[in-house]
């Protein structure tokens, strides 16, 4: 009886381990799923797919605020520090391309730290103490965001950034 328990156990671990090897094997033979840049009809254009365009966002994130985009959102999480209390906000906006460059983050939901407060009050809060990134205005009364964004620099290729749709993000090609 012993002898079978043994058995058992070593045809479990053989099954196991041809298991883990197999999948490893398909795991490392795999390539990546590639990211679709899309082709446009129009010369000197190019449209970034959202899922190239949130790695992008996430990684402008700091240590005290997060960039999550999702689907058509952008979701902005800060962590700042008042009179000795953690404060977290959380700001939902949709982003909207308004001219080369110029982005303007219409904002959906707005949450300070749990706050009972009117929308205008929280961005109020916001335009008083929040410690907003440089090239960003907040309009209270049209409850938005403005953002210059720098152009995308690549190899001597200026992106400018032109609309924002559900098939991403237009760029307009400059050369320098």
């Amino acid at each position: 009886m012993k002898h079978f328990v043994l058995k058992g156990y070593a045809v479990a671990v053989s099954v196991l381990l041809i298991g883990a090897m197999l999948y490893l094997m398909t795991v490392l033979n795999a390539e990546p799923p590639a990211i679709k840049v899309q082709d446009t009809s129009e010369a000197g254009s190019v449209v970034l797919p959202p899922k190239l365009v949130a790695g992008a966002i996430a990684e402008r994130g700091t240590e005290d605020m997060k960039l999550t985009l999702k689907g058509d959102k952008l979701l902005i999480d800060q962590q700042s520090t008042f009179l000795s209390l953690n404060i977290e906000t959380n700001i939902l906006t949709t982003p909207v391309a308004i001219g080369d460059n110029r982005l303007r983050l219409d904002i959906e939901e707005i949450e300070i730290a749990g706050l009972k407060l009117s929308d205008k009050q929280k961005l109020n809060l916001v335009r008083q103490f929040g410690d907003l990134p440089d090239g960003v205005e907040l309009d209270v009364t049209h409850r938005c965001f403005y953002y210059q964004l720098e152009p995308v620099q690549l190899s001597g290729v200026k992106l400018m950034l032109t609309a924002i749709d559900q098939s991403g993000w237009h760029f307009k090609i400059e050369e320098e």
